[in-house]
């Protein structure tokens, strides 16, 4: 059922479902029945059954576009981010919480993400002699639809393994996208 269309190619490059596994509930909660949206996107739902299943993160894009449609939620792949944590990256989220601190921690995060979530990198720069570290990510797999939707709910998902990390009170100084600005910045500012 998940063929590739011509719009997104399957490369086979994978992620595990664990990292999207709020799709459905989200597109619940936003009055919108998921079982419409996974048939409109070609995507059978019970792959969502087992969070440790991969999924192409083609398919992944292609079923992001109609839960945006469907939902009229721009920022949707940001929600589905926030329901997610250290527990959406599965082993490498273990890896991460038992880090001796957060520079190893997210320097783990970064060397090990394409293992789990493929498609993808993360990179960390620390300055030097100061406090202020950049985290960077990016979807580097051509032909993914909703590379936006994606990239806002991993974003999403890094905070909260900062929060994680750095205690419940941690906020960043800056969060940048490499999408234009929303309609809305206030889901934005309310996860952020």
């Amino acid at each position: 059922m998940d063929q590739p269309t011509t719009a997104s190619v399957d490369s086979g490059v994978t992620v595990r479902i664990r990292g999207v596994m709020g799709i459905p509930a989200v597109i619940e909660s936003l009055g919108s029945d998921p079982k419409a949206v996974f048939s409109r996107a070609r995507v059978d739902p019970a792959r969502f059954d087992d969070p440790d299943q991969s999924i192409s993160l083609a398919v992944v894009g292609r079923l992001l576009q109609p839960a945006v449609a469907s939902t009229g939620c721009e920022h949707f792949g940001l929600l589905v981010g926030e329901r997610g944590g250290q527990s959406s990256l599965g082993l490498i989220g273990l890896a991460v919480r038992d880090s001796p601190n957060v520079e190893m921690a997210l320097r783990s995060l970064g060397t090990y993400l394409h293992l789990y979530h493929g498609g993808q990198v993360m990179n960390l720069d620390v300055g030097v002699g100061d406090d202020v570290a950049t985290l960077s990510y990016a979807i580097h797999q051509p032909g993914v639809e909703a590379v936006d939707q994606i990239e806002d709910g991993a974003l999403a998902i890094f905070f909260n393994v900062m929060r994680d990390l750095c205690g419940a009170d941690w906020l960043p100084l800056e969060v940048r996208f490499a999408h234009r600005r929303p309609t809305s910045v206030r889901p934005f500012l309310d996860v952020f």
